[in-house]
């Protein structure tokens, strides 16, 4: 368990760097923030329109990792004054630390509210994604990610 601890911080450190050097090489937004849902609780780094996010879940007799990578086609389409919509395409990864025939692989269509606040520094959100699942086996929506959450703008440090 201490290997895939280590394992987990460093891929976070890794991402946490590349997506800042992508924001800043896009003169993009940075966002960071927080979801929770399925799986648990997941780390948001969000380089605008990119949305990677690293998970993990809790439960004691089977933890594993999540993965995922989304870009998002459309982000803060506005549908009423402040309720906006957004909707994207990416991949995701399961990685069991126990048991390898838990392992999964596939792609999601993450679609979602989201209302900003306090001038478009908090955003809080909803997101429902369905899958489909290429590994182990190829499935058509073999399960549905959903997530409540939200993300705080990072001032820009760089120009």
């Amino acid at each position: 368990m201490k290997r895939a601890f280590k394992v987990t911080a460093l891929l976070i450190v890794l991402i946490v760097v590349t997506a800042t050097a992508v924001s800043a090489q896009n003169k993009g937004s940075l966002r960071l923030g927080l979801e929770f849902g399925d799986p648990i609780a997941v780390l948001i780094i969000r380089p605008a329109p990119f949305d990677i996010k690293i998970g993990y879940s809790f439960d004691a007799n089977n933890p594993w990792l999540f993965l995922s990578g989304d870009y998002r086609i459309i982000s803060g389409y506005q549908l009423i004054d402040f309720l906006h919509l957004f909707l994207g395409v990416g991949a995701y990864v399961q990685l069991p630390f126990d048991q390898m025939e838990n392992f999964e692989l596939g792609l999601r269509i993450p679609v979602g509210l989201q209302v900003f606040l306090i001038d478009n520094v908090v955003e809080l959100f909803l997101e429902v994604a369905p899958t489909v699942g290429f590994l182990p086996s190829i499935q058509a929506f073999p399960r549905w990610q959903g997530y409540i959450g939200f993300t705080i703008l990072v001032p820009k440090f760089w120009k």
